[in-house]
């Protein structure tokens, strides 16, 4: 892939942003709940903490050598290893995942409203296998099963019924240690689990520059058992972050180096992906958005600034809307958003399927996406402009006036191009001729078809088994 020049920063603005994050971090900190087995263990790093209060600082030459100890390079792991992912991605593009934790359902059939079972997400996983452009996958909220242990029935059923990478939010710090285990028994135990980490975990930051004692103890946790950490800041400009947009990108990102800190004092070399996801506040109504302007600008400028500050791998939304269905808005936010943080250097794009604020899942929607999303892999992966792409020999031997229609070099590279499955490319006739169908009709025809085909990438019945005892552990010990 070409880089692209679209960045939202000159080289000095880069540095002076840069001493910024390091001397909040030094000089004013972060809060942590209290947790003495970190509060240690951040001591004997050289961290200064105070256990009374809190109050964690930084100092820049210790920020420095944890960064510099974060890997570059690292995998998200599969059951299958064809499905393993490298990060970067060799061709410079990036991957996508699904919406995560959403408790709505969009029917298919009917575009009808309701709350997410754990057999929407096991048809989900089915889905998601079908769709080539979608390379892991996190789950989302099962409305069904006890609240206590809905993380451990949402990742056990993405176990049993998918061979992808697997995202993973805890929901509780009771879950973690559940949670891990299912991934180690998958995986295949403790040094398969570090060598193919078939999950990765989620640790959020509480913005402004606190953290919750369940993501203090998912770093933790995850870092001892070498799993990938995604760095989670989730500031909402004008509410929980400051409202203008250089401010929300400085705090979001020493939230994320704060988390990093925190795991390579637990196990140096423990990947982190960063991950600012940016909302911002509708000033009129109050509520939360992740589509407007503001936040597909802040988003956009947090990736580029943390890849060229850090030259940590990044993840973010690169699809979604504030809509609640498909319609025009959802597909005008959504195509905003995956065009501007793939030219951005997103690592990962996640989001898709999703509407609502994230807050609902559509299968639908996710079809469309997929579709999208390999429209703009196809557009960033640059050009070649050797003899043979240039053409030289047959526009120099063509007449003026001519056509290449028949010629032996429009065969060799006529099937290059995008091909859609749901996009038409129909005249108005054709396309009447054919009922008339619009992007929803044909995706759901695709739904069909992708549907009734039997699920390859079911868990082994020993393995979904073991799994399936996992669960009932954690029903036993966690629900009240």
């Amino acid at each position: 892939m070409v880089g692209s020049n679209f960045s939202f920063f000159t080289s000095e603005n880069v540095n002076n942003l840069r001493d910024k994050v390091f001397d909040l971090l030094e000089h004013h900190g972060v809060e942590l709940d209290p947790h003495p087995e970190m509060f240690k263990i951040l001591k004997s790093a050289g961290v200064q903490v105070d256990s009374d209060t809190g109050l964690v600082r930084f100092p820049r030459s210790i920020m420095e050598n944890f960064i510099e100890q974060a890997p570059k390079k690292f995998i998200l792991g599969a059951r299958e290893k064809e499905r393993i992912l490298e990060l970067p991605r060799p061709d410079g593009t990036f991957y996508a995942r699904t919406g995560t934790g959403a408790h709505g359902w969009i029917e298919p059939e009917n575009n009808a409203y309701r709350k997410v079972t754990v057999r929407d997400l096991a048809n989900w996983a089915k889905l998601i296998n079908g769709l080539d452009e979608i390379s892991f996958v996190p789950f989302l909220f099962p409305n069904d099963v006890p609240m206590e242990t809905a993380d451990v029935y949402g990742l056990s059923t993405l176990l049993k019924n998918t061979d992808k990478h697997i995202w993973v939010q805890p929901y509780s710090a009771g879950s973690i240690e559940y949670l891990i285990k299912l991934g180690r028994t998958v995986a295949g135990g403790d040094k398969a689990l570090k060598d193919n980490p078939v999950i990765s975990m989620i640790a959020c930051s509480l913005t402004p520059r606190a953290f919750k004692y369940m993501d203090i103890e998912i770093i933790l946790q995850s870092s001892r058992a070498g799993l990938p950490i995604h760095a989670c800041s989730l500031p909402g400009a004008g509410g929980t972050a400051p409202v203008t947009l250089p401010a929300v990108i400085l705090l979001a990102t020493a939230e994320i180096l704060a988390m990093l800190a925190m795991a390579q004092a637990v196990a140096p070399g423990t990947p982190i992906v960063a991950c600012p996801i940016i909302f911002s506040m509708d000033m009129q109504t109050g509520r939360s958005l992740q589509s407007s302007v503001e936040a597909l600008k802040c988003a956009s400028g947090a990736v580029q600034f943390i890849k060229a500050a850090f030259n940590l791998p990044t993840h973010n939304y690169g699809s979604g809307s504030d809509a609640p269905n498909l319609d025009g808005q959802s597909m005008s936010e959504r195509s905003m958003l995956s065009t501007l943080m793939g030219v951005s250097g997103l690592d990962i794009l996640g989001g898709a399927g999703q509407l609502e604020v994230a807050t609902a899942a559509s299968p639908l929607q996710l079809i469309v996406d997929n579709e999208v999303i390999g429209m703009l892999r196809q557009i960033m992966s640059g050009l070649t402009y050797d003899d043979e792409n240039l053409a030289w020999d047959i526009l120099v031997n063509t007449k003026p006036g001519d056509h290449f229609l028949t010629s032996e070099h429009t065969f060799r590279h006529c099937r290059e191009g995008y091909i859609p499955q749901n996009f038409t490319r129909l005249n108005r006739e054709d396309w009447e001729l054919e009922g008339s169908k619009n992007l929803s009709d044909r995706a759901l025809q695709r739904y069909h078809f992708l549907m009734d085909k039997n699920n390859a990438c079911l868990l082994a019945e020993d393995l979904a088994g073991e799994v399936n005892s996992i669960v009932e552990s954690a029903d036993k010990n966690l629900v009240q």
